[in-house]
Formats: C-alpha cells, sequence, structure tokens
C-alpha cells in the first residue's frame, strides 16, 4: 500500500509556497485594481495613455496568470521570483 501524499516532505514545501503565493496573489490583485482605476482617470482625464502603467499592467497580469496556474496545480514551475519576471509585448 502506498503513502499518502501528506507523508511527503515535498508536499509541505509545495503547501508554504502555495500559502505564501497566496497572500502575493492578493496583493497583486490589489495592485492591478489600483492601476486600473488609475487608468481610468487618466484616460477620463485625457487622451493621454501611459506606456509604462499600461506595459507593467500587462507583465502584471501575465504574473497573475503565472501564480493561479501554480495555484491549482496545473503547473508545479513557481511564478516569479524562482523564474524572470514576465514580460509581456503589447499589440496596438
Amino acid at each position: 500500500m502506498s503513502k499518502p501524499g501528506y507523508t511527503k516532505q515535498s508536499f509541505w514545501i509545495r503547501l508554504v509556497f502555495m500559502v505564501l503565493y497566496w497572500i502575493i496573489f492578493n496583493v497583486a490583485l490589489s495592485v492591478f485594481g489600483f492601476l486600473l482605476l488609475l487608468m481610468t482617470i487618466i484616460r477620463f482625464g485625457s487622451q493621454h495613455k501611459p506606456e509604462s502603467i499600461l506595459t507593467f499592467q500587462f507583465n502584471l497580469t501575465e504574473f497573475i496568470t503565472e501564480t493561479m496556474a501554480f495555484l491549482t496545480f496545473k503547473t508545479e514551475e513557481k511564478p516569479y521570483p524562482f523564474k524572470a519576471w514576465p514580460q509581456v509585448k503589447q499589440d496596438d
């Protein structure tokens, strides 16, 4: 008979990382919401399109996607800082 998964050390290490990434995920969502609000205010007040905020927001979206993939067991690969910060190219 095989041992249950919780007897393996890798299970507990992953559990710790999942809790940490869950906290980071919630902070990232808050930052994303703030940037979304900021972009709406900027675009409402002018036709200016702040490229630096837009680029960071696209990259943050990719980070959130990678974090969700890790948290839902889609992948075992941990997101940033265990791999490079996502760089998304914008399509205008």
